[in-house]
């Protein structure tokens, strides 16, 4: 849990910031939520369910028309957007953007594959500057999509017209990924380091490594690294670096097991080992699309991904998304009445559920005395990080509290 000296939400005790206080409440915490096999099966639906490849799966050249189709999801925004002073953007500014992701493209198009050197952000255009909704709303930059971790596999298909950026298709996601943080190698060699046996995950918020070529990486909960050595004191692990030519290089880093930020092979895919990992993020701060101002961050969605990533579980970036997959347990129609919502909860959900409303995912904790709780990251009102929180939550918005905007419940497995 993080260090951070957390505000109540109204009707938490300082006992439910704790995940045994829940796991007591648990019929069966450490059951199996999903097996070995269910778990692959699992996440091959996820791709299927998202209606996009694994990374490693496309092949050597794609059609140009196929290209410019995942380019063109990404348009200008139709309502006023602000820089990062707080100044209202012309029309001329995205234009600008429009055209430094529209470059001229072969057909076919040859695919490369790469891994990622550093925790990148994945990007709706390719640029870094900062565009929010609202003046000086930082946490919500309206071009940042999500971020890639060390190690993971991204293939590109474009790059802008500066170079400075390539398009890429990462884990379950497009998007513009800054040139220097991917590393280029051959399909077999992606293939060979991502699949790699035996690893080490990330169970940290982020988990340290130091470089025996110098210098440090860091790795996001849920990241694997392959393991070539463990000793009594330390894992020794590889990891990618960037040549100055652009191409993959392996070099050694070694993690000291003394600080507890990594563990051998994934976690037991368990309600204690969801639970656990979910309260080691409480309190850290919201960022949209894991960004906030180039800063480290989780939103909602990652914030659920990361921690089921811990167990080998790879659920999808978008709340959306994560909604769409896994097991629906429940569904909370728009006429239902509040006391008929929680009885839902409280007889068909189980600990662990993804609950799921318009722009917003939550992780079902269980309930005290027919009263749901959740641990989410939120993003309004003084509580913009992980908190634990009844239903009641934002009451007084215009949409109601979150307990009348839920959509649905969805158990992973």
């Amino acid at each position: 849990m993080s260090d951070t000296v957390l505000d109540l939400p109204p009707n938490v005790t300082p006992e439910m910031l704790r995940p045994a206080f829940w796991l007591e409440r648990a019929p069966k915490p450490d059951a199996p939520l999903l097996a070995s096999a269910e778990r692959d099966a699992f996440n091959a639906r996820a791709y299927t369910a998202l209606n996009i490849p694994p990374v490693l799966d496309l092949p050597d050249r794609l059609p140009a028309r196929e290209v410019r189709q995942a380019l063109d999801q990404y348009q200008p925004p139709a309502s006023t957007h602000y820089g990062p002073t707080g100044e209202p953007l012309p029309p001329a500014y995205f234009e600008a953007l429009r055209l430094a992701a529209s470059p001229n493209l072969p057909d076919p198009v040859e695919v490369q594959f790469g891994l990622i050197v550093r925790r990148a952000a994945v990007r709706s255009f390719p640029t870094a500057e900062i565009v929010t909704s609202k003046p000086f709303q930082f946490a919500f930059d309206r071009l940042q999509e999500t971020t890639v971790d060390l190690g993971w596999p991204v293939a590109t298909v474009a790059t802008s017209c500066d170079g400075a950026w390539y398009f890429c298709l990462t884990p379950l996601y497009w998007g513009w990924i800054a040139a220097d943080r991917i590393a280029f190698g051959t399909r077999a060699q992606m293939a060979a380091y991502v699949n790699a046996g035996p690893f080490v995950v990330a169970t940290a918020s982020r988990g340290r490594i130091a470089l025996t070529t110098g210098g440090s990486a860091a790795a996001q909960m849920g990241t694997r690294l392959p393991l070539v050595q463990t000793t009594d004191d330390a894992y020794r692990v590889t990891v990618p670096r960037r040549l100055d030519s652009g191409m993959l290089e392996l070099v050694e880093g070694v993690i000291a097991r003394e600080m507890g930020e990594f563990v051998p092979g994934y976690l037991p895919c368990t309600l204690r080992t969801v639970f656990t990992q979910a309260f080691r993020l409480l309190g850290e701060p919201y960022a949209l699309g894991g960004s906030r101002v180039g800063q480290f961050g989780r939103d909602c969605s990652r914030f659920i991904r990361d921690v089921y990533a811990t167990t080998g579980v790879y659920l999808p970036r978008n709340s959306y998304q994560q909604s769409d997959v896994g097991r629906c347990q429940a569904v909370f129609k728009d006429d239902m009445p509040p006391e008929a919502r929680k009885a839902a909860l409280v007889e068909q959900v189980s600990p662990g559920a993804i609950l799921a409303m318009p722009g917003h995912v939550m992780l079902y904790l269980g309930h005290v005395n027919g009263e749901p709780y959740v641990i989410h990251d939120t993003s309004s009102g003084p509580y913009a990080h992980v908190i634990v929180s009844d239903l009641s939550l934002r009451a007084s918005a215009p949409r109601g509290p979150l307990l009348q905007r839920l959509g649905r419940a969805v158990a992973v497995g």
